[in-house]
């Protein structure tokens, strides 16, 4: 709870902003404030690893209350009190947020804040449909907003983006340079978009299926106000993605994905996390860095100063009713603490090497909380497992793979942990053959596997079914003798090897022999 007051204690007092210019409505207005009926305090307080994960710098989400646009059906300025945030990027010292009117009657709009994130301007866009990521192309000297429901990208130029800026007004209403760009590969349900390095990266949301991002080179002509992209390579992302953000932190490329979907936790379907991976630009190929639980409606973020600043559409009117736990402000992240803790604070997934594959101990320290586990993606679906501090899971005969764990206390996921589990299949046993047998016993020997931690031998009286263990030896070994058996009889066997840390190898070719009479 301290930390949730120092990080509060920041946040800027309300600013109003009154449009005049026109002969409109003195309500015609947007709010940087705090939303009307929420309390951040009591929002934010179960959510033990995000808050100490937070930094210094924390800002009141403009237009929650009230936000100055113009009703498409009416043709005139008025407030509408019906905006949801999406996205944000930082142009020079400015920082951008986009939203769009639940109700699509008003068009959508970018909130503009200056260096002390208090707001200064309402750009009104041509669209009133949903409007979703913002990002800045420093290489052209554009700023990028995503269409979702053109399935474009609208540009607006840094020299019209001035422009605007240098108007006395308050809110004003824009045009973009390039209504909508062309693409050899369009995207569906286009949500964020992020540009790093040249190259433009653009994510769609998904229910059904992995997410996918877009690697584009962009190309602008500046004469005909042309801007293409030019499709480079695409890249699964977990379900529901809302939006990403590419950075370079201690030497690595860091992609930062957040998830989400529906407006409260439950304990059938919760979604509302904050992926780090390592990112390979070249490729496309991503490593998962680690992963946070975090309040519901987690939208769109950006990296400025050493932060990941997260935004949230849970307070804005459409949804706060129906929220247990709406925020009403930017939240900034420490890059260090969800780039260098590999673990989470509160809960944690620890393997041991055991013969056969893994076993995995998962164990929080968070009073009454209930453990679900996964082995897939942390959209826990009926997976409790227990209640209280700690859980023993063998993890056998099971490939290489995530391992999600979260902590439930009170109905709410309030932390979460994961890790890649490397379970390698043992080398198989070479040389295994019958050496010498008699009436009474079968003598066998085989080729010593170094990296085995023993061996398992199997026994038949038929050649494709039924075989039994018969032994389980230590690494050292590298012969058996089989006395338990019947004159005149004959016997199928086979070996496979044991690894702790890993999958039992494959079996040995079959080797028989007919016992001698008597």
């Amino acid at each position: 709870m301290k930390k949730i007051l120092s990080v509060i204690s920041t946040l800027l007092v309300f600013c109003t902003l009154v449009y005049s210019a026109f002969p409109v409505s003195a309500l015609t207005i947007t709010t940087q404030e705090a939303a009307a009926g929420v309390d951040s305090y009591t929002s934010l307080a179960p959510y033990t690893e995000f808050n100490n994960k937070l930094a210094e710098g924390a800002f009141y989400i403009p237009g929650l209350n009230s936000t100055a646009s113009y009703d498409k059906n009416l043709k005139f300025y008025r407030s509408s009190e019906t905006m949801i945030p999406q996205a944000m990027c930082t142009v020079g010292h400015y920082t951008l947020i986009t939203a769009y009117d639940e109700t699509e009657d008003a068009k959508s709009v970018i909130y503009v804040l200056d260096y002390n994130k208090r707001l200064v301007k309402t750009l009104i866009l041509p669209d009133s449909y949903h409007v979703g990521g913002i990002a800045y192309d420093s290489l052209n000297d554009l700023i990028l907003v995503t269409k979702a429901s053109d399935k474009c990208v609208g540009v607006i130029s840094i020299a019209d983006f001035n422009k605007y800026m240098s108007f006395s007004s308050d809110f004003i209403k824009i045009e973009y340079t390039v209504s909508k760009s062309t693409s050899d590969v369009e995207i569906p349900n286009t949500s964020g978009v992020t540009y790093k390095n040249g190259k433009v990266y653009m994510s769609c949301f998904d229910t059904g299926n992995n997410s996918v991002a877009y690697c584009y080179t962009p190309y602008y002509n500046s004469v005909t106000k042309s801007y293409s992209l030019s499709f480079n390579y695409k890249f699964n992302l977990p379900n529901y993605t809302q939006g990403i953000t590419i950075t370079n932190y201690k030497g690595k490329t860091r992609l930062f994905v957040s998830v989400s979907y529906g407006r409260n936790e439950s304990k059938n379907v919760y979604c509302s996390y904050l992926y780090s991976y390592v990112f390979d630009e070249l490729t496309g190929t991503k490593t998962l860095d680690n992963v946070l639980a975090c309040p519901p409606m987690l939208q769109q973020t950006f990296v400025s100063g050493g932060k990941l600043y997260c935004l949230f559409e849970s307070a804005s009117n459409t949804y706060k009713a129906d929220n247990s736990n709406p925020v009403d402000m930017v939240l900034p992240i420490k890059l260090s603490k969800i780039c260098d803790e590999k673990n989470g604070s509160s809960i944690n997934i620890i393997a041991t090497d055991v013969p056969g594959g893994k076993s995995v101990d998962i164990v929080t320290d968070i009073l009454n909380a209930s453990i679900y586990y996964s082995t897939g993606v942390p959209y826990i679906k009926n997976k409790k497992v227990t209640n209280g501090y700690s859980y023993k899971q063998s993890y056998l005969k099971t490939a290489s793979s995530m391992v999600y764990a979260v902590a439930v206390a009170e109905g709410r996921i309030v932390a979460v942990d994961s890790m890649y589990i490397q379970v390698d299949r043992a080398k198989a046993v070479e040389g295994f053959k019958i050496s010498a047998y008699s009436k009474k016993a079968v003598n066998l020997k085989w080729t010593q596997n170094e990296d085995a931690s023993g061996y398992y031998i199997y026994r038949s009286t038929k050649k494709g079914s039924n075989y039994e263990l018969i032994a389980t030896l230590s690494s050292s070994k590298k012969s058996y003798k089989d006395t338990n058996v019947k004159s005149n009889k004959k016997y199928y066997y086979k070996i496979k090897a044991y690894s702790n840390g890993s999958l039992d190898s494959s079996y040995s070719d079959v080797v028989s022999v007919k016992t001698k009479k008597s």
